[in-house]
């Protein structure tokens, strides 16, 4: 089933009892070997920011093509995917969580396209990429389709980065049998707080939205 994309925007900020903007600097003074690297991301100052895969070629969500020579700092699989003739990472945003983290947003190989994004933690400490989560992401086969979006916001009380990530998941009951023109649908809610060690869960799969992240989804951008 050919894939679905989707357009990325910016959402407003909120009021005091909602969650705050991200107040990030986009840049530091780097000078080690993943220099390269950055120089192919582009430089942002995040505030609140969602996240999700394309759908047209003007998005800001495709990203540049990442050279070979960077494309050996991902994941294995991922490198293995990629090639000048047939790239499968692409650079799209950089911007630092604290002092001592950085988060790279990258277009990544899925199932069929490049059409998952995830962004990439490097620590500073380290020098080195060392986790990483999927924060968007389109994709339809037999009857199945799923949509992932994401927002990073800071959180009030915490004060670190936080994503909300929905997932939107069903199945068309048609492709099994014609007759029967009904879908099943549902929405999942998970939160990740963004810490000095890494991505830490603060709750998954919930069926419900926690009131407080509901101006986050009312915002969402038109698509």
């Amino acid at each position: 089933m050919k894939k679905l994309f989707f357009l990325a925007a910016m959402v407003a900020l909120f009021s005091c009892d909602q969650p705050k903007p991200i107040q990030s600097k986009g840049d530091i003074t780097y000078n080690g070997r993943f220099k390269g690297l950055f120089a192919q991301f582009f430089n942002i100052g995040l505030d609140t920011l969602e996240v999700h895969s394309p759908d047209t070629i003007t998005s800001a969500f495709n990203g540049r093509s990442i050279d070979s020579l960077n494309a050996r700092f991902f994941p294995a699989e991922m490198a293995q995917q990629h090639s000048s003739e047939h790239p499968a990472l692409f650079a799209i945003y950089k911007f630092m969580l604290d002092s001592a983290h950085m988060g790279l947003l990258v277009r990544t190989p899925s199932e069929y396209e490049p059409s998952s994004i995830k962004m990439f933690l490097w620590d500073r400490r380290k020098d080195s990429l060392t986790s990483y989560i999927e924060l968007g992401e389109n994709f339809g086969d037999a009857g199945d389709y799923m949509s992932k979006t994401s927002w990073l916001f800071r959180d009030t009380s915490s004060k670190h980065i936080q994503a909300l990530i929905e997932v939107f998941q069903g199945h068309d009951n048609s492709v099994d049998n014609p007759k029967d023109t009904t879908r099943e649908e549902e929405r999942l809610y998970s939160l990740i707080d963004f810490t000095n060690h890494g991505f830490d869960t603060v709750f998954a799969d919930k069926k419900q939205l926690p009131e407080q992240y509901s101006q986050l989804i009312k915002k969402r951008s038109q698509r």
